[in-house]
């Protein structure tokens, strides 16, 4: 018995065989067992990257890679540090009536540096001391709004390390995920301007204070 080929068991387990020559070797993988072991195999094959191509990763996931493994080689920023101070932070505002400290921990920043104007929230589900939070910030030219502030180098730092870096998007947007909320910094890599640090605060439960 005259046997096909594996390119061909291949292309028949993808489906990309001619009718005339499909119906060809599927008449035949009846009764050959030989042949049709060999498209099983191949068959599982084909399927595990049909599977693989529609994975896609969690963005969790994907940051802890990026920490884990992204930041090799990676230049650290340089430059001259430029001063930059907090101009508003939510945790100093009284909390709206009725509003209780069982829901999700968020505390709202906002730095003023030169001309730019960097705003972040740093959101966690829960008030535990264990769990992830979310950092997302913008960075805006205070004094000509219009003026995008884009592309700029944006590094996460632990310690003297650094764990994460990012480029700010066509909007000045930028984001991690920290793996809990203690001792992190931020180093934004300006032109212009130097790199501007900012020593992340801890995001924590404090005791409510309703307005009057």
């Amino acid at each position: 018995m005259n046997h096909f080929s594996i390119e061909t068991l291949i292309d028949f387990a993808r489906g990309l065989l001619p009718s005339q020559k499909a119906e060809e070797v599927k008449h035949h993988l009846e009764s050959c067992k030989k042949c049709r072991q060999s498209y099983d195999t191949w068959r599982d094959v084909a399927e595990a990257g049909r599977r693989e191509k529609k994975y896609r990763p969690s963005e969790s996931a994907v940051q802890r890679a990026k920490e884990a493994f992204g930041t090799r080689g990676v230049r650290r920023p340089f430059g001259r540090k430029t001063r930059s101070r907090l101009i508003f932070d939510s945790f100093l505002q009284p909390l709206p009536e009725g509003v209780r400290n069982s829901m999700a921990a968020t505390r709202q920043l906002q730095y003023r540096s030169g001309s730019l104007l960097i705003d972040i929230d740093l959101t966690k589900e829960s008030h535990g001391a264990e769990g992830p939070v979310l950092l997302m910030g913008q960075i805006l030219n205070a004094e000509n709004p219009d003026r995008q502030v884009k592309d700029l180098r944006i590094f996460l730092f632990r310690g003297k390390r650094v764990r994460a870096q990012t480029n700010s998007s066509p909007l000045g947007e930028f984001r991690f995920e920290l793996a809990d909320a203690k001792n992190w910094k931020l180093f934004l890599e300006t032109e212009g301007q130097g790199v501007i640090p900012i020593s992340l605060p801890e995001l924590t439960p404090r005791p409510a204070r309703a307005s009057r």
